[in-house]
């Protein structure tokens, strides 16, 4: 879901801008604070930082509520406090964005002074300590498919006392590679703050200006300097190892480097174990490592020239402060010219879907292997690297690596827009049987997704075979002509390879795929048997997008879905795509004559349905199955 949509977002007021750096920078701690949200009596020292920017975008105008924060940091952990003048603490939907919770940004500064290579951590106020937007990776370099909760050596809590609310946060550095004063010598930042006032009102602070806080389609963010403070001398020896790039060819060389603080000089014997699995070590050897009361570096070759590609550990032998266990990869070779000459030959005859999708994966590959960073170990290319092995050693049998899958799994097409490989995911019905027919439910990915995980989740009754088209369009509702042909290839190519009922279509969505999936209807409504709107909008494209697209508020769009049966699914408390959108389409489709079945859900926010709407939308897909 693309956060720009709040509608509290269309107007706002820059009441000042500026970039603030923190004076002398973060400062160092010795030990970890304790994280409660109240600020401990010996952090009152730390520097306060006022937020020089506040928006009231189009909300009623309010007092602003005051707001600043502290940062410091610790051999492990980043630590940040925030404290605003308010008594209590109002709980929403993504607090990170609704109120109350905050944005923090880390990223690696670049020429122009914006940077694509950052962390979007988020933070929201809940009573649930589960709640999955609690404390979360929202996007790792632009890239939201990394969306993940952060580990447990992250703490973050929020208390109301004194007449004032506290959010405190200690983010790991293992949490985010390779993000470590101590190894990371350059660093910006950027802090948002969302204060909800009453039921309906956000307030937003932020220490640097910057649209991407919103708006998730932007490729680069705005960021200040965060230098850091030198380390103190400490109680604690302090041993700190990372490598230098985190994925390594075959038969190559680890460079690591060691940074290290201690009281006394000289040198001491550092041990280092290679691990593959949880206790197998591989390797294992000593370096000497200065050390003495400022901070020391070394860089060393660990021997992995002999290791077979896999997954590896870095394991440091005890010290009273240590780096956790560290993960890097080394890759098996591949000869990618060789490997598609020889699945575009085919010589054992095999679907052209599955020609289609083995190169598909093998240039996905290529292009992934490319993009990598240092600092990324690539773990989840070498599982796909893996699976693709084993799709292609079938291949090479004679076999077909998809024959018989039920998926969920991805495929793809040759596009005849451009020649390109377009892929797609598939999920068969538990009982497929490729001499029946079934029907097909065809089902749109949310902005700023793709199609992979999208069929995780029930999307039919179980009768239908699903299928969600990746669309080439992560923002912009399934609008363009390439994200519409590409739809409608993506049904030819399972048409052609699956037992589909041509007559049982269905089109459904959520999000923005809820619009797309009205707008995708609208474009064939020949094809389609029935639309289910989940969580969307009316006339998405037109607030995203210039140019005129259509607003199914206007009856000369709405028409094409007369006598056509059309679920419609959102919750009450939708803060990201407000309910009253599509309450104020209900009355437009009922004037064109739509078969309407709605249901509006009290309690629920931007998510997918509750059990009982998920069974009365199997029902609905069940009586279109007997029309």
């Amino acid at each position: 879901m693309r956060l720009c949509l709040f509608t509290f977002f269309s107007v706002f007021f820059l009441l000042q801008c500026q970039r603030p750096q923190p004076e002398k920078g973060v400062p160092f701690l010795a030990h970890n604070p304790t994280v409660d949200g109240l600020l401990d009596e010996h952090l009152q020292s730390l520097p306060l930082q006022n937020f020089p920017n506040i928006w009231q975008f189009d909300n009623p105008v309010t007092d602003t509520v005051p707001v600043h924060y502290r940062m410091a940091y610790t051999p492990t952990h980043l630590y940040l406090y925030i404290e605003a003048a308010s008594p209590s603490i109002n709980y929403r939907n993504r607090g990170f964005i609704n109120g109350d919770g905050f944005k923090l940004l880390l990223g690696l500064p670049q020429p122009d002074g914006q940077t694509d290579e950052y962390y979007d951590l988020v933070f929201s106020a809940s009573k649930d300590s589960t709640y999955w937007a609690r404390k979360r990776v929202w996007e790792h370099n632009h890239d939201q498919g990394f969306n993940r909760p952060l580990s447990n050596k992250s703490l973050f809590r929020e208390t109301a006392a004194n007449g004032v609310s506290g959010f405190e946060a200690l983010i790991a550095w293992s949490d985010i590679p390779p993000y470590h004063p101590w190894f990371t010598k350059n660093m910006g930042y950027n802090l948002y703050f969302a204060k909800a006032i009453g039921d309906t009102i956000t307030n937003g602070y932020a220490a640097v200006p910057d649209e991407g806080i919103w708006d998730e389609e932007l490729p680069k963010r705005s960021y200040a300097a965060l230098p850091f403070q030198q380390p103190k001398p400490t109680e604690q020896s302090v041993f700190l190892l990372q490598p230098e790039q985190r994925h390594i060819d075959y038969q190559s060389a680890l460079k690591v480097k060691g940074v290290s603080l201690f009281i006394p000089t000289g040198e001491q014997a550092v041990e280092i174990a290679i691990l593959k699995g949880i206790d197998t070590i591989v390797w294992q050897g000593q370096f000497a490592l200065p050390y003495g009361k400022k901070l020391r570096e070394a860089v060393f070759a660990l021997p992995t020239e002999a290791l077979s590609p896999g997954v590896y550990e870095l394991v440091l032998a005890p010290t009273e402060t240590a780096s956790d266990t560290l993960s890097f990869v080394i890759f098996p070779p591949m000869d990618f010219r060789k490997i598609q000459a020889e699945i575009q030959q085919n010589q054992h005859g095999l679907p052209k879907g599955t020609i289609s999708t083995l190169l598909f994966k093998l240039a996905e590959i290529e292009r992934q292997r490319t993009a990598l960073k240092p600092y990324q170990t690539g773990e989840d290319l070498y599982a796909y690297i893996i699976e693709f092995e084993q799709d292609y050693e079938a291949f090479r049998s004679g076999r077909d690596p998809y024959d018989h899958l039920q998926g969920p799994y991805r495929r793809a097409f040759q596009s005849k827009q451009d020649g390109s490989y377009q892929p797609y995911s598939i999920k068969l019905p538990a009982t497929y049987d490729p001499q029946k027919q079934y029907p097909l439910l065809v089902f749109l990915h949310g902005s700023g997704q793709d199609d992979r995980g999208a069929l995780d989740l029930a999307r039919s009754n179980g009768q239908f075979i699903e299928v969600a088209p990746f669309g080439r369009d992560r923002y912009y509702c399934f609008s363009s002509d390439s994200a519409q042909t590409d739809i409608q290839e993506a049904i030819e190519d399972v048409v052609q390879h699956f037992a589909v009922d041509r007559e049982q279509i269905i089109i459904s969505g959520f999000s923005m795929g809820g619009y797309g999936a009205l707008r995708t209807f609208y474009e064939q409504p020949d094809l389609y048997k029935g639309v289910a709107v989940f969580a969307g909008h009316p006339h998405l494209a037109s607030d995203w997008l210039e140019g005129e697209h259509p607003d199914f508020l206007k009856g000369e769009y709405a028409k094409v879905l007369s006598q056509m049966p059309v679920f419609i699914y959102h919750g009450q408390e939708d803060g990201s795509l407000p309910v009253d959108k599509i309450q104020d389409l209900l009355p437009v489709l009922q004037e064109v004559g739509a078969d309407l079945e709605v249901h509006i859900v009290p309690d629920k926010a931007h998510e997918y349905p509750d059990e009982a709407t998920q069974q009365a939308y199997a029902e609905w897909l069940g009586r279109l199955l007997t029309d």
